[in-house]
């Protein structure tokens, strides 16, 4: 695909300010600390249990990015693979959205996955992708409830 590329050690800082845009778009606060772990982190698992797929902006910098967490998963019935992907961070700088980044990066870590055989691939998607992602075949689950409980909160 043009234009996309993987994502490499080097672009951690640029994928984390990618994803704070993304995350206050959405109503989130991220906090300087949480930049310099999350870049650490990006730094450190991307090769490993993290890939992603960058595009490269014009003027410097990022257009757009996009993450996949690897994970290992009991096999349900019907499932042949024991891993599974969670996108993440799918984010275009606004200056650049509205040009199709957002689905060349997904295509491209669908590719990924499908070439890595991830048979379960999950996401959380905002009112804003959400169109984008039912075109790339997620749906939206009837048969459970998604459920989250953020365990050992910091005290404030």
């Amino acid at each position: 695909m043009t234009g996309v590329r993987p994502a490499l050690a080097d672009d951690a800082a640029e994928i984390v300010h990618l994803g704070a845009l993304m995350y206050k778009a959405v109503g989130a606060k991220p906090t300087p600390t949480w930049a310099v772990e999350s870049t650490r982190m990006v730094r450190e698992r991307l090769g490993k249990d993290l890939f992603g797929v960058v595009i490269d902006a014009p003027e410097g910098g990022l257009a757009a990015c996009g993450l996949v967490n690897v994970a290992p998963r009991l096999a349900r019935p019907g499932a042949h693979a024991h891993l599974m992907g969670y996108i993440q961070w799918v984010s275009t700088a606004p200056q650049h959205q509205r040009k199709g980044y957002a689905r060349t990066v997904m295509e491209a870590l669908l590719e990924e996955t499908d070439r890595r055989g991830i048979e379960v691939v999950e996401l959380h998607a905002s009112p804003a992708g959400l169109h984008l992602y039912q075109d790339l075949g997620f749906f939206i689950k009837h048969d459970n409830v998604a459920m989250t409980s953020q365990r050992l909160r910091p005290r404030r």
